[in-house]
């Protein structure tokens, strides 16, 4: 497939923290300036669900629309993920689940709820599923190759809730909707779902398959995303570069909302506080806007409430998943060589999914594990538990032989993110039983619309945002008087930047190559809105850049990489030594306490980095 993107010329205006600070500055003149001027949205939150409104509101080419985030864009929960860009075939299943539950086919002790409860949530789940295909279609086509295809194979053990059969059923009805939707698009595709029948005849397809218990298994294809953060920044970045002067789209982050009120000249006034170190500019300005849209995350209800008569009421209850990435020097070279391997495997037990995939990101192959629908209560500290290391090192042992298993020296990063889920509408239901579907809850404050956008899964952002920006669109032509044009978003490609492919994800880059390094960093800060270094590492991905192999072939990291993408940041933010070390600092925290049981955690703790005049010096070999 070509990637259309690739088509158009790249585009040369920078999306860079300077970018942020300038446009922050034009908010302060304008508030002083043109006290008349209104957006005609502002948008809380910089993750999937906020920049895909925003995205599809640049779109339409006559909307002035104001994201803001407090932290970096896409930097908690939308860098989190399981990277998956798929519809979700437990959500088909579920939906299945829920209508025998209505039809008291089926009984389920932890789901207390009435059939009409159960009928709608199965439309949900179905809805998810038929038009999750669709997106997922979209994106492979329209985001340069942030998207992609890849394999699966669900094994089907003794005690899998469903038998082989039904599975296989299950999946060639998942796979049919996305040929169908091939079809719409003018494109023929036929299904590429496959049986095995048997232990054996998966072990034809994977050599490395030694789980004796299996009883069968089957294939089908997905998407995912390189990296999920990039994604994020890149939709926002869209958005972002099809603003113009008449009709301003702004992206800020690091930069907080302090309170709003309903102004009775028809508009929110919105104070805005900086995040950012800029001692020129005020801490506070105040915009104005017609709607407010909260993309806000698990922060959803904290967001909304920052006004003077808050509602008070809960929009989310809170589920998290693991994420476990090890490698070593046998993995890394054998799946690079054997193309039958870069395959995802999807155990199906009987309680908690896992997926376990393969991934190749900045030179480097490896396996994430993770995990899902395990409860949470505190959205601001998500740690990975020791039981969970275990749970999913397990998961992956018990399928592959011994040359493939993995253990605590071969795990280089691991981290925890946090889904907030719609609450539910009645009875009482497990985190992991509420639907996936997302939600848009209306609300009046004052005489004004504000939107909170609940539960929009990384598959969504496009889909979610259309359909709130269609709300947004009809609320400001029958209360304003303002008519906007329509959503173009479903064959718009991404605009490129300048060498985005160079330095995409899934570069095939010489490992080792610090002026690489050195410019990819570059790169990102003048084009990805890098403005933090352990955002850069960690959610990027940046960290496998230093990932290597000890003399036994397990994995293991070279700190002096650590120090010169420190150093590289450091130049091109104009960071003086006490930031530089408060940088080093919040990464190392965040690092080993989510490394806390695996052994490359305390390289990083007791590492000291060197001097940046040193580093540029020439001082590492």
């Amino acid at each position: 497939m070509v990637k259309s993107s690739s088509l158009r010329p790249p585009v040369t205006r920078t999306f860079a923290m300077t970018d942020v600070v300038r446009q922050y500055r034009e908010l302060v003149e304008e508030d002083a300036a043109d006290p008349a001027r209104v957006h005609d949205t502002l948008i809380v939150g910089g993750g999937a669900a906020g920049a895909g409104v925003l995205r599809d509101l640049a779109s339409r080419g006559d909307v002035s629309a104001l994201l803001v985030d407090r932290g970096p864009f896409g930097g908690e929960t939308s860098s989190k993920t399981g990277k998956a860009i798929h519809p979700g075939i437990r959500y088909l299943r579920m939906a299945f689940h829920r209508m025998l539950l209505a039809a008291h086919l089926r009984r389920d002790p932890k789901i207390r709820q009435s059939s009409l409860q159960h009928l709608r949530s199965a439309w949900l789940d179905l809805q998810l599923v038929w038009y999750g295909t669709r997106e997922r279609k979209i994106l492979l086509e329209t985001t340069g190759g942030t998207v992609e295809e890849i394999p699966n194979i669900v094994f089907v053990l003794p005690d899998s809730p469903e038998k082989k059969w039904s599975v296989f059923f299950g999946i060639s009805l998942y796979d049919l909707f996305t040929t169908l939707w091939a079809w719409c698009g003018l494109v023929p595709r036929f299904s590429r779902v496959k049986v095995f029948r048997d232990r054996a005849a998966l072990h034809r397809e994977l050599p490395h398959l030694a789980a004796s218990d299996v009883v069968g298994g089957i294939r089908y294809w997905d998407g995912k995303a390189n990296n999920d953060k990039i994604l994020v920044v890149k939709t926002i970045r869209d958005a972002y570069l099809r603003g113009g002067p008449e009709h301003p789209i702004r992206a800020l982050c690091h930069v907080e909302v302090d309170g709003y009120e309903w102004d009775p000249a028809g508009y929110f006034r919105v104070t805005l506080a900086r995040r950012f170190a800029d001692d020129s500019l005020p801490e506070t300005v105040v915009v104005r806007a017609r709607t407010i849209t909260n993309a806000a995350g698990p922060w959803i209800d904290e967001a909304r409430h920052r006004t003077a008569e808050p509602d008070g009421r809960r929009s989310v209850a809170y589920s998290r998943g693991t994420h476990l990435e090890a490698t070593n020097r046998f993995i890394h070279e054998t799946i690079a060589a054997d193309p039958r391997l870069q395959v995802g495997l999807v155990p199906l037990n009987a309680e908690r999914q896992h997926y376990l995939r393969p991934f190749h990101q900045h030179g480097l192959w490896y396996v994430q594990c993770t995990t899902t629908d395990r409860g949470q209560q505190d959205p601001y500290r998500t740690v990975p538990e020791a039981d969970e290391y275990e749970e999913l090192l397990h998961s992956y042992n018990d399928l592959v032989d011994d040359r493939w298993k993995i253990d605590r020296r071969d795990i280089f990063n691991v981290f925890c993110g946090i889904r907030p889920l719609a609450s539910t509408d009645g009875g009482e239901i497990s985190v992991k039983d509420i639907s996936r579907m997302f939600r848009i809850h209306r609300r009046v404050v004052g005489d004004g619309l504000l939107l909170d956008l609940v539960n929009v899964k990384l598959t969504d952002i496009r889909w979610a945002g259309q359909v709130v920006s269609g709300i947004l669109a009809r609320e400001l032509r029958d209360r304003h008087g303002r008519r906007i044009g329509r959503s173009t978003t479903k064959r718009l490609p991404f605009l490129p930047v300048v060498d985005e492919q160079r330095y995409a994800p899934d570069h095939p880059a010489t490992r080792g190559d610090r002026e690489f390094i050195r410019a990819k960093a570059a790169h990102h800060v003048t084009y990805q809105m890098v403005g933090s270094y352990s955002d850069y590492l960690l959610n990027t991905g940046a960290v496998r850049d230093a990932v290597v192999f000890d003399a036994d072939g397990r994995a293991d990291l070279d700190l002096s990489v650590l120090d010169l993408v420190l150093a590289e940041l450091a130049e091109r933010l104009g960071w003086d030594e006490a930031r530089r070390r408060a940088e080093w600092t919040a990464f190392q925290e965040i690092y080993t306490r989510n490394m806390a049981y695996a052994d490359l955690g305390a390289r990083v703790r007791d590492h000291e980095p060197v001097k940046v005049d040193r580093l540029m010096a020439g001082g590492v070999d």
